[in-house]
């Protein structure tokens, strides 16, 4: 990916230069589930890309960035980062540089943004106060899910910087904007890193692509209200128990004759092993219910139950004593046997 090339970040997120926030966050995250490096290990194409989504979403999520983005184009960077080279560098409160004088109060800069930045100003202002919310994915195996658990978690979110309120320029002494000087808190980016840390509890019977909400602990907005977490389950799938609803699945091998006569076997659960009661004449691909080893139902919901798949084993290593009774079952019951 090179760093120079001029990116088109709406054609990156497949979006319209037209898009909205939300239209913008659906596509990233549809994009970012897809080519995320825990989901294409060792895909070095599918990193390549998500950093160049996460990219384009940092820029076209940000207002400030944005309409920076759409007024400068490839030169956008340039006029973020170096103040002096901006075509408003030097431009500060109750100063005239450049053919205009920018002295205003906290009213009247709503207008000033409006002409200069095409309107961002009052997106900017209600996601700055307000916080936004933040999204991450949290792996669990198929026992967690079934169990429930609690998990410790460290994300990293970015916060509205408390320096410039997410302006990404600096302040005069009477508070007025200093247009096209970066904010040292910030660098310019009008948002500043931090680290959440924290425990998660998964409960129990949890699907996936159930997102797990933990309130306020989002990115910090310049009031210093937060958004709030967001974890996306995916349940890892299990080697040997499949998960169809809140139903469990598992094959198990029944001698044929246990599975003629009747008996006891083995089988593996999710709770350790346990005794599964065949009943006589059972037949491949039959399926056996156990009641209540499924998941637990969340919110009111049914209970799910284990049901095993059977499959008839027949031994190839018959002892003369074996073969020759079995010779007489046919015999007995007709059938025709070498």
């Amino acid at each position: 990916m090179d760093p120079h090339k001029y990116k088109d970040y709406y054609q990156i997120l497949g979006v319209a230069k037209t898009a909205d926030e939300k239209e913008i966050k659906s596509a990233y995250r549809k994009l970012a589930r897809k080519y995320h490096p825990d989901v294409n290990p060792g895909d070095k194409s599918a990193e390549e890309k998500f950093k160049e989504i996460s990219e384009a979403n940092e820029i076209l999520s940000d207002p400030h960035k944005r309409s920076q983005y759409d007024r400068f184009g490839d030169q956008w960077k340039s006029y973020s980062q170096q103040g002096q080279s901006s075509p408003y560098a030097g431009a500060r409160a109750g100063q005239a540089t450049g053919g205009f004088t920018v002295d205003v109060g906290e009213e009247s800069l709503h207008d000033l943004f409006e002409s200069l930045f095409g309107g961002w100003s009052n997106r900017s202002e209600r996601a700055a106060k307000s916080g936004e919310d933040v999204e991450y994915g949290i792996d669990l195996t198929l026992e967690e899910a079934v169990r429930g658990a609690v998990r410790r978690y460290e994300v990293t979110v970015e916060d509205v910087c408390p320096q410039c309120n997410g302006s990404g320029t600096t302040r005069d002494s009477r508070g007025n904007y200093n247009l096209g000087v970066a904010c040292p808190g910030c660098r310019g980016h009008g948002r500043v890193r931090s680290v959440r840390r924290g425990e998660v509890t998964i409960p129990a019977g949890v699907t996936d692509g159930k997102r797990i909400r933990l309130a306020g602990a989002g990115a910090a907005g310049s009031t210093g209200n937060r958004g709030d977490l967001y974890f996306v389950v995916r349940i890892k799938p299990h080697p040997e128990i499949e998960r169809q609803g809140n139903d469990l699945y598992v094959d198990v091998s029944i001698p044929f004759t246990v599975a003629a006569l009747g008996g006891e076997v083995n089988l593996r659960t999710l709770n350790g092993e346990r005794t599964l009661q065949v009943p006589p004449g059972v037949q491949s691909g039959q399926k056996i219910r156990i009641s209540g080893q499924g998941l637990p139902g969340m919110k009111g919901e049914k209970a799910g139950d284990m049901y095993a798949r059977v499959k008839v084993s027949v031994p190839k290593d018959l002892s003369p004593r074996e073969r020759e009774l079995i010779a007489e079952i046919a015999e007995i019951r007709g059938d025709k046997v070498k």
